[in-house]
């Protein structure tokens, strides 16, 4: 078969040569193709629909986490009005005692890498400790005396920091012990 075209085209060479498509021909492809072009334009690719899809789960994300950054601070900001409403040195002093804390785990977080066990057992005791501040926290909503409770909750952070405190001095003897060693072995 594959012969039979081959021979046939050879023989009718001529005729193919001279014969031309009609200008009507390529109007009707050239319109053909416009409307596969508009078509095409129509119906989004399946790429398309997929970064779409990808754009409206992006939206959905910042804005669930846009409101929940703002109930988490709005809450935050309510907790210190309740507490000032008590007494506002009190809560002063609360909000001063909760970013030493803050501080100083971070402190012993950075340094006691070098000693994960260590760190394990230091964050037991934390660990109990913050479970009571936050049965403290708890306990201010329904206190009757609610002074007596922000007192307990700041002796509390005052406690936290004091352990925190030993725990960093211990790391920084650890540490400057190993270096010690380390440099009388060199």
């Amino acid at each position: 078969m594959k012969k039979d075209l081959k021979s046939f085209i050879q023989e009718n060479r001529e005729a193919f040569d001279d014969a031309t498509p009609s200008l009507h021909l390529w109007q009707g492809i050239a319109s053909g193709l416009d409307e596969l072009d508009r078509q095409r334009t129509d119906i989004p690719s399946s790429r398309t629909a997929w970064f779409a899809q990808v754009l409206k789960v992006a939206a959905v994300t910042f804005l669930v986490g846009t409101v929940g950054m703002l109930i988490y601070f709005y809450g935050k900001r309510e907790a210190y009005l309740d507490y000032s409403r008590v007494n506002p040195d009190l809560a002063a002093e609360q909000q001063v005692y909760a970013q030493l804390v803050t501080q100083k785990k971070d402190s012993i977080a950075y340094i006691a890498t070098s000693n994960p066990a260590l760190y394990g057992e230091f964050s037991k005791v934390i660990d109990q400790m913050e479970s009571n501040y936050e049965m403290l926290k708890q306990e201010f909503a329904k206190s009757p005396n609610r002074e007596l409770t922000l007192e307990a909750m700041i002796r509390n952070l005052q406690a936290q920091i004091d352990i925190l405190s030993q725990q960093l001095d211990i790391l920084n003897y650890l540490n400057s012990a190993k270096n010690e060693t380390h440099n009388e072995q060199i």
